[in-house]
C-alpha cells in the first residue's frame, strides 16, 4: 500500500521525529514496532523514511487523554 506524502504537510525525518517526541531513534523504532497506536513510518525510498507531524501530534494528544 503506497502512502502519498503531500508537500503541504510537514514531514519529519527519523532524527527530527525522535527529537520532536523527546526520545532516541532506537526508542522511536521500538514505539513504532510495539505500540499499535503509534503512527506508521512512511517510506519515501528504500533508505528514506518520514513521519507526518500531524500523526505524531495526534499520537501525543491520545497519550495525554489516556493519562488524564
Amino acid at each position: 500500500m503506497a502512502i502519498e506524502v503531500s508537500p503541504s504537510q510537514e514531514n519529519l525525518r527519523l532524527k527530527d521525529a525522535a527529537r520532536y517526541l523527546g526520545v532516541s531513534r532506537p526508542t522511536l523504532w521500538r514505539l513504532q514496532q510495539n505500540d499499535p497506536r503509534f503512527p506508521q513510518v512512511i517510506r519515501i525510498t528504500s533508505r528514506c523514511c518520514v513521519f507526518r507531524k500531524s500523526d505524531l501530534d495526534a499520537y501525543l494528544a491520545s497519550k495525554l487523554e489516556v493519562s488524564a
